[in-house]
């Protein structure tokens, strides 16, 4: 093996939902659902050196991501288990999505070590094997291995991609993180929608976790009442984050200027093509 390919340093997106709408709950416990995602460029980076050790270590400021439960983690061991491969890797994680922001930072580094094994370690894996990988993962990570705008449907495993325009946003980070998987566990079927065409989905934008999610924040009630003036506050996912979108980039910054001298916010643009491994 050549010692250029020995270490790849990667871009692992974030991303938006422009509207989430949960359809029902499956059988296999996990929930339809309809929804455009739609990747913005901010991101965290991952560092992956290859060791001699063929042990996984991954090193993050974030105490929290330190343990076997990381989604970074199951991936190197799906990938040596399926393809009895031994990987040794020294993993360094760079986190700027906060944790639990609804923003699908976790599934992105999953995805990310997936596509960064394949290249790390030759194995020429095809787009479909990846997703099909990425599925067992978690219902966030197929999106990821492509990226860009889709309609996703199913539990999360069905993508099409389309197109759309340039946008600018602004995030609202309140500060305290949200359980996904909690908030999928308390979704009852007064929060459900009937299924929709995608005109109907790239139309709304509908989140079928945020009246339960506010009910629950009362904290985030507020900060989306003080945001209101700036525009059409949504929520992303199932939350903590609130995002205004704006039609021109001058707009975003002007309004991330004022809303920043009160919270902590962030202006991004959505992606539509990228390379995590520039």
């Amino acid at each position: 093996m050549n010692m250029a390919m020995k270490q790849l340093s990667c871009k692992s997106f974030a991303k938006l939902n422009l509207c989430l709408h949960v359809i029902n709950r499956r059988d296999d416990g996990y929930h339809d659902i309809q929804g455009i995602f739609h990747v913005i460029d901010l991101h965290d980076t991952i560092i992956f050196k290859m060791n001699k050790d063929n042990i996984i270590n991954i090193h993050t400021s974030d105490k929290n991501l330190m343990n076997t439960d990381n989604l970074i983690y199951k991936a190197c061991r799906m990938f040596s288990q399926k393809y009895n491969i031994k990987i040794g890797l020294d993993i360094t994680l760079e986190k700027k999505i906060p944790l639990g922001s609804g923003l699908g930072g976790g599934s992105s580094n999953a995805a990310v070590t997936l596509q960064a094994i394949n290249k790390l370690y030759d194995l020429q894996l095809a787009k479909d094997e990846l997703l099909t990988l990425a599925d067992q993962l978690g219902s966030d990570v197929p999106f990821f291995i492509d990226g860009g705008t889709a309609y996703v449907s199913g539990r999360g495993n069905i993508i099409k991609k389309v197109s759309s325009n340039p946008k600018y946003y602004v995030l609202i980070f309140p500060g305290f993180s949200i359980s996904t998987k909690h908030i999928f566990g308390t979704i009852s079927d007064r929060y459900f929608c009937k299924v929709h065409d995608l005109n109907g989905l790239l139309e709304s934008d509908h989140n079928s976790f945020e009246e339960l999610v506010l009910e629950n924040y009362p904290e985030l009630l507020q900060t989306k009442y003080w945001l209101s003036s700036f525009g059409k506050v949504r929520m992303s996912g199932t939350g903590s984050t609130l995002y205004i979108e704006f039609d021109s980039y001058e707009s975003a910054i002007e309004a991330n200027r004022e809303i920043g001298d009160r919270y902590r916010s962030k202006m991004v643009s959505s992606l539509e093509s990228y390379d995590i491994f520039s």
